[in-house]
């Protein structure tokens, strides 16, 4: 080995005292995921031997990565690389599963990493007479392989003691970074709600074609396309309705042959990649530029067909799998918009229908239920409440506008999925109500049981769903007048919630008692403890707000890290508890990113300027925080 070589060991050999720089905390946080994917990777060659190349790949969807950050390497020499299923990865790896599903590092010199990825080596990397060495070091997450890091060097720049640095140096950075990318995964299905709530929500004053234009440019822009449009099929032939974005001349719907017509009626989504090499392509769209197309059919009732078209001038250019399965939810919302607009047209129930939800209200509920049991004739009707359980919670953790997101999307889910001839309302707050009329075999408790699945099948973040309290009562076998058929279906939902409350927390706590260890009792968190009980916190959140003051102390260089242990679910709302305070404070922050404002400003200021920082933050806080550190000033005692 040369003396270059040892010496550039040495200076790679990671030292015990190795603590994460405050200085790359501070922009890692600061950045968005991909930022700080390749700027975590960066840093890290910057501490190896020069020469060295850099890959990460992140999980898209269930079984896909995609190159998310490549150092030391011109990106072009990748251009067009798609994603990788997990297997390939697994292929390539020279450890057992176990180890895979462990994150254990593993050496190899068996060739260039990529030739086994890719099956086949990029020009300008061929083999130059030396022996090369592979790194590949998988990011474990909730018990699954996130992402995978791989490095490739001279088998004499990269050895045990780089692997050493590597994991030592990941272990401190992938906590941030997977926040980072479940925030950005978060933030991307938000902006789709976003879009999609708003094509729900649009004023019926305006034509249906400019809430389709809007709707199409946001799924566009997010799905990272150039083009797109919607295409009505009527009979065989394909009209394009609404288009928006680059090549807005473009007769996209030529593309559609009959094979893939036939697809798109079976319900099938098609993706092209290099339209210009598609045995069944269309010289004038290929001369006029197109290289990618994505479809997306929309079945609605009674047949009819319209397709979702995505396109772009650059060729590989197709949604991700999680674009692919907010697209699935736009276009459920098209179809939905496209069948209520013919329906408003004739209908005018603008005056009994929920403003976020689009449901009918509390006045159309009354209206209908006392339609249907006057009208029943023989048939029965039957009343399901349903409530949602701790949506206070939901509220407080992730604000209000995520919670209203939530709303928006049970409100359509319940308008896309309720069975022909039913009828569902918001009656206000997190309460609902859904009227069913049919014959006497509607079956209540099934029928019941099949809604709450619906609700409980929506998502409030990566590992919560919705929880739902329900009650139902059956005309006349239950109440032979609207107000007795309500107070029946009220009292079994109340008894509902109170058995449901009694056993399934909505949030489940991980491991026992002996898993968490919280911060030792210093003033400061003393302090704080007396702020959440005046505030009535919980002790989720008080876990949750100490582990926030854990990595603030950190960041600061207070503490030192890996003295105590901390789950990995504290650890992922800590973490996001910082960026929102990164983003800033005011009263509509949630409680405990204005707890953390405090703690910061009393070690800027010190503790015994409680008060004072009480008073500046006055319009900052919300009031009942405020309350809580009034109490505080009165109770005269050393922290």
């Amino acid at each position: 080995m040369s003396d270059q070589a040892k010496h550039s060991r040495q200076q790679a050999k990671p030292s015990t005292d190795d603590v994460l720089p405050v200085h790359l905390i501070e922009r890692l946080l600061s950045s968005d995921a991909l930022q700080a994917f390749r700027l975590a990777l960066e840093q890290l060659l910057q501490e190896l031997p020069e020469g060295t190349q850099g890959y990460l790949w992140v999980r898209d969807g269930l079984s896909l990565f995609r190159l998310r950050a490549l150092v030391g390497l011109s990106p072009e020499v990748l251009e067009g690389v798609e994603a990788l299923p997990e297997a390939t990865l697994r292929t390539a790896y020279p450890g057992t599963t176990g180890a895979w599903l462990a994150g254990e590092a593993y050496l190899d010199q068996q060739g260039h990493i990529l030739q086994r990825l890719l099956g086949t080596l990029p020009s300008g990397l061929g083999p130059n007479g030396q022996e090369v060495a592979n790194l590949t070091l998988p990011l474990v997450a909730e018990g699954q392989v996130w992402a995978v890091v791989h490095l490739h060097a001279l088998a004499s720049a990269l050895g045990q003691a780089e692997a050493a640095l590597a994991k030592r140096y990941f272990a401190g950075t992938a906590l941030i970074l997977h926040e980072l990318y479940r925030c950005e995964s978060a933030q991307r299905r938000s902006q789709w709600l976003s879009a999609i709530n708003a094509l729900l929500r649009f004023s019926h004053e305006q034509p249906l074609e400019q809430a389709l234009q809007d709707a199409l440019a946001e799924a566009c822009r997010l799905a990272g396309a150039e083009g797109a449009c919607l295409i009505a099929f009527e009979g065989r032939t394909a009209r394009t309705w609404v288009q928006v974005g680059w090549g807005s001349s473009l007769p996209v719907e030529t593309a559609i042959t009959r094979h893939l017509g036939e697809r798109l009626r079976k319900g099938q989504q098609v993706g092209i990649p290099r339209y210009d090499l598609y045995p069944h392509c269309r010289p004038g769209l290929v001369e006029a530029g197109l290289r990618s197309l994505f479809f997306l059919p929309i079945l609605r009732q009674h047949g009819a067909l319209s397709v979702l078209a995505l396109f772009s001038s650059r060729p590989h250019s197709l949604p991700d799998v999680q674009a692919q399965e907010q697209l699935g939810d736009m276009a459920a919302a098209i179809a939905v918009v496209q069948t209520e607009w013919s329906l408003r047209r004739e209908l005018a129930w603008a005056a009994y229908t929920d403003s976020l939800t689009g449901l009918g209200n509390r006045r159309a509920f009354e209206r209908d239920l006392e339609r249907l049991i006057g009208q029943s004739e023989g048939r029965e009707v039957l009343l399901v409440l349903l409530d949602l359980d701790d949506f206070k919670s939901i509220n407080d953790t992730y604000g209000h506008v995520h919670a209203d997101h939530v709303l928006a999307r049970l409100g359509g889910v319940l308008r896309s999925r309720v069975r022909a001839g039913d009828r569902a309302y918001r009656l206000g707050g997190d309460e609902f109500a859904l009227v069913i009329e049919g014959l006497r075999n509607l079956e209540p408790a099934r029928t019941a049981e099949r809604y709450r699945s619906l609700v409980e099948g929506i998502r409030v973040s990566e590992n919560l769903h919705l929880r739902v309290s329900l009650g139902y009562a059956l005309y006349p076998t239950d109440g032979q007048d609207m107000e007795a058929l309500w107070r029946a279906a009220d009292d079994r939902m109340y008894r509902d919630k109170a058995w449901r409350k009694s056993r399934i927390p909505l949030f489940e706590p991980e491991g026992g008692a002996d898993t968490w260890v919280g911060l030792p009792s210093i003033p400061l968190t003393r302090l704080l403890h007396r702020l959440s009980q005046n505030l009535g916190m919980g002790s989720q959140e008080w876990q949750v707000l100490q582990t926030s003051l854990y990595l603030l102390l950190l960041s600061r260089g207070t503490v030192m890290p890996n003295e105590l242990r901390w789950p990995g679910r504290l650890l992922r709302e800590a973490v996001g508890v910082l960026l929102q305070l990164q983003r800033g404070t005011d009263r509509q922050a949630p409680k405990l990113v204005q707890l953390l404002w405090i703690a910061q400003r009393l070690l800027e200021k010190g503790l015994g300027a409680l008060r004072e920082i009480g008073q500046e933050a006055r319009s900052n806080l919300d009031p009942e925080v405020k309350e809580a550190l009034r109490l505080l000033w009165q109770e005269d005692l050393e922290p």
